[in-house]
């Protein structure tokens, strides 16, 4: 499961345009410029196109931090 939270984080950050250094558990969409709403749409795709998963409407209005992000990923990534 590591592994897969690398690869969350990596797509997470490529989307949003910044290192990974930038981002931790305690990132948050409302006080993170990067992260708009139109990237945070994109984020969701690319982790749907990564993981061959679908997020539940609720999970993606609930993707509010960077770790709520990965909880959400992996609830997803168990139920496969």
């Amino acid at each position: 499961m590591e592994e897969e939270m690398d690869k969350v984080k990596a797509i997470f950050c490529e989307t949003l345009g910044v290192s990974e250094s930038e981002v931790n558990d305690d990132t948050a969409y409302n006080s993170f410029e990067p992260w708009d709403s139109l990237k945070h749409l994109r984020i969701v795709a690319n982790l749907e196109e990564e993981f061959g998963v679908d997020i539940d409407m609720d999970d993606v209005i609930d993707m509010s931090t960077f770790k709520k992000v990965k909880e959400i990923m992996k609830k997803n990534l168990d139920a496969k």
